[in-house]
């Protein structure tokens, strides 16, 4: 066992890719699922169809789960057929099938076992295949061996996984539906399943003869942050960690679930990463600086973040844009740019036994909020405050010529009794007090920024050097709420993010639409 998985106080790896049974969390849409595939082979439904929407979403996990379930079940009499590579001609299928369910010898092991003996047998399989094509013969020792089972108050089950390869195979298709025929008593004599991708839930849709002989059916979504988050505690539980004890923060899992996108597959993976550079650092937990270097050794990109070299290169462009070149002082600039990326990169305890400091960028900042203010205190103390004579002076004209073109009649009519009609020297009053303390509003649209890169930082002050907060992905639209510019004329929008906080990005990672 690799020593990271020692240094957090695991038993066994908790993160492996490969399918297994064992370490699948079976909550949500993974229970409802295996559930129904149970209903489907305890009343011989016949058929199932599972379905996910991308790939590496745990459709094999779960079926893997089934078998270890039904094995457990049904003992020796449970006997399975199960195809993950369906590019086969109609009679090789036929054949790998039979020989399956007749002579597979690890039916003794789950798929979560399965290793050397799953492989050897399967070469046996093949081996069989290849003396004896007769397809008529492979399906009449099918239906014996699968009656057999019948008999035996047992159950069978034949799975094709990653069914989307065959989506222009109809031949094969068709040969599979006509499996589910195989009947005795006038019950099925086994439960075919069928799983693969979104492109398979339209194929088969689209042949109504297959379609109706699968009448139970799944189809699979990625995670919410919530099922992320007790997939990876279940798993590091599984593995030996102490229920009391969390490795992962909550920034952690949120950047985790935020770039896997909900696949489990991805999930998985990059909590692994994680662990490994969590080891490196020999860190206490994961937080948001293990799971950034574990997205740069899942993308390739070495020790910078990918959305921390696209803010650099945009705010170099338009520096370059608005000031000058400066040959001498280039080698300056260039350290100054080196200090600003290792900010990003270590923590504040480095900052100091390095000596990197930021007091002249800060001075200076201060001195600028300091001349901003009391030069605003100025103005407003010097400068008198005087009424808007110009508006009453309009508004009195308008009042006016209004009133002197009506009839002179209107002021000699009698008036109705209870009457409280004002005199129209009041009403006027009344008029230019109103236009005057509730003057018009133009209503400015609402404005949106729509990420245009892959990843991009969201820090807590709109200035290139300020603290990292979070991370937005590409294609996600948070409102603007503010909008400024820095020291270097770059701008910046404040945004609302995920649990009412906010933050700053720059204008160089983003689209600003209207709504």
């Amino acid at each position: 066992m690799e020593e990271y998985i020692k240094y957090w106080g695991l038993e066994q790896h908790p993160f492996i890719l490969a399918p297994d049974g064992r370490m699948m969390c079976v909550t949500g849409q993974y229970f409802e699922c295996l559930e129904r595939l149970k209903y489907a082979i305890n009343t011989n439904k016949g058929g199932a169809l599972i379905v996910s929407e991308e790939a590496g979403l745990g459709k094999t996990t779960t079926i893997f789960r089934l078998i270890d379930d039904m094995r457990a079940q049904y003992g020796e009499t449970f006997k399975f057929a199960y195809i993950d590579h369906p590019t086969l001609t109609p009679s090789q299928m036929i054949a790998y099938i039979t020989g399956s369910i007749k002579d597979f010898q690890s039916n003794e092991k789950t798929p979560s076992n399965l290793t050397i003996d799953f492989l050897d047998n399967r070469m046996h399989i093949v081996s069989d295949l290849q003396q004896d094509g007769d397809k008529l013969k492979n399906l009449l020792v099918l239906k014996d061996a699968l009656t057999e089972v019948k008999e035996q108050g047992g159950k069978s089950i034949i799975v094709i996984d990653e069914g989307q390869m065959l989506c222009g195979a109809e031949d094969v298709l068709q040969e599979l539906r006509m499996l589910i025929n195989l009947t005795h008593n006038n019950e099925y004599l086994h439960t075919f399943i069928l799983s693969g991708q979104k492109a398979l839930w339209e194929t088969i849709k689209n042949m109504p003869e297959f379609w109706q002989r699968l009448p139970v059916r799944y189809y699979f979504t990625p995670l919410r942050f919530e099922e992320t988050r007790e997939l990876l505690r279940y798993r590091l539980n599984k593995a030996g960690l102490d229920v009391a004890r969390d490795i992962f923060t909550d920034d952690a899992l949120e950047i985790i679930h935020k770039y896997s996108k909900g696949l489990p597959r991805t999930i998985i993976a990059l909590a692994d990463l994680a662990l490994l550079a969590g080891y490196t650092d020999r860190t206490r937990k994961i937080t948001f600086k293990e799971v950034s270097k574990a997205i740069n050794a899942m993308t390739g990109r070495g020790d910078s973040l990918p959305y921390i070299d696209t803010e650099r290169k945009d705010s170099d462009r338009q520096s370059s844009e608005r000031i000058p070149p400066q040959p001498s002082k280039k080698v300056e600039t260039d350290k100054k740019h080196v200090e600003y990326v290792a900010h990003d990169f270590r923590d504040d305890h480095d900052l100091e036994e390095r000596g990197i400091t930021y007091s002249r960028p800060f001075l200076i900042a201060l001195s600028v909020v300091f001349s901003l203010f009391f030069g605003g205190m100025g103005y407003h103390l010097l400068t008198p405050s005087k009424p808007p004579e110009t508006v009453v002076i309009l508004k009195k004209e308008t009042a006016a010529q209004r009133t002197e073109s009506k009839p002179q009649l209107q002021e000699n009519l009698p008036k109705p009794e209870g009457s409280t009609e004002k005199p129209a020297s009041q009403q006027q009053a009344e008029t230019i007090k109103t236009d005057i303390a509730e003057p018009r509003k133009e209503a400015r649209p609402e404005r949106y920024a729509v990420v245009n890169k892959d990843a991009v930082n969201v820090r807590n002050a709109p200035y290139l050097q300020s603290q990292r907060i979070g991370i937005i992905f590409r294609g996600e639209s948070p409102n603007i709420i503010e909008e400024r510019t820095d020291g270097t004329g770059a701008k910046w929008y404040k945004i609302l993010l995920y649990g009412n906080r906010e933050g700053w990005i720059s204008d160089t990672v983003v689209v600003v639409l209207s709504k």
